[in-house]
Order: structure tokens, then sequence, then C-alpha cells
């Protein structure tokens, strides 16, 4: 990649400005940790998305799968820089080194959209997984107070 590739772009803060909140019955979670109710319910919430568990599962798959495919993409781009003139001319190695420079853009930007998927992905699972970890922590609570989890039983 060049050097300024993702300069002030992906990787570097496209999702800092942004949290992304878990919301659900049992409260509201974020990549950090719990929140406090401090907003009437549907109150705006500047630079933060709340979503249900199962939209943020259904999100965090899908950016997880374009993170992948991103990838893919930007592995072949970078392959693709490596291209030689067909001869070894001064016309095909100047009109090679347009085509590379082209190239190098191009598989920058696919780069950077691989970094913005991905990070998009772990901070949405963070939040979730604050989430979920709730859900296992009672089921904990409730075994070791010699209760029955098989969902049948009475406590």
């Amino acid at each position: 990649m060049s050097d300024d590739a993702g300069v002030g772009k992906a990787g570097s803060g496209v999702w800092d400005g942004l949290s992304f909140a878990v919301k659900g019955d049992k409260g509201t979670a974020t990549e950090d940790g719990w929140l406090n109710d401090v907003m009437a319910p549907g109150a705006g919430v500047g630079g933060r998305f709340e979503l249900d568990p199962e939209s943020a599962q259904s999100i965090v798959e899908k950016a997880n799968w374009a993170a992948l495919e991103l990838q893919r993409q930007a592995q072949k781009a970078l392959a693709l820089t490596n291209t030689q003139p067909p001869a070894d001319d001064p016309g095909s190695r100047s009109f090679n080194e347009v085509g590379l420079t082209l190239l190098r853009l191009g598989a920058d930007h696919i780069h950077a959209e691989w970094l913005q998927h991905r990070e998009l992905a772990e901070k949405l699972a963070k939040a979730l997984d604050v989430y979920k970890q709730s859900d296992e922590q009672a089921g904990t609570d409730v075994e070791n107070a010699g209760g029955d989890t098989s969902g049948g039983g009475m406590i």
C-alpha cells in the first residue's frame, strides 16, 4: 500500500465518534459496559446507535462477512500492483507505471473499506458480548443457588 494509505480515513477512527448499544429487556449494553437509563425511552442519543440483540447479531455477521470478502479483494488488488511491463522499453515502463499508480490507489481504497467493516464488527460485537454475558451470569447464579436450569423445574 502507499505510504498515505488510509490517512484520515479508514482504520483511524471512522467509528470513534460513535458507540453501539444493544438494548433489550435487560437494559442497554455498550462495548464499555452497561448504561444507566439517564434518558427517557425513545429519546435520541447523539453518536449512539441502539439495536435489539437480534439486529446487532445480524449486523455483526454481515460486517464480518463483508470484511472477509474485502480482505480477499484487498490481497488480490495488492498482487496486481506487481504487474510488470510487457517490454523493457521506455514507453512500456512509463505506461505500466501509470497503471500501477491507479492499481495502488484501488488497493488502498479496498484496504480502507476492509478496515472500516472490521472495526464496525468489532465494536458492535463488544456491545453484544456485554449484553450476552448477563445471560450467562444469570444462569451461573441460578445453578450456584441450587436452582434448576432445565427450564422446567421450579425454583
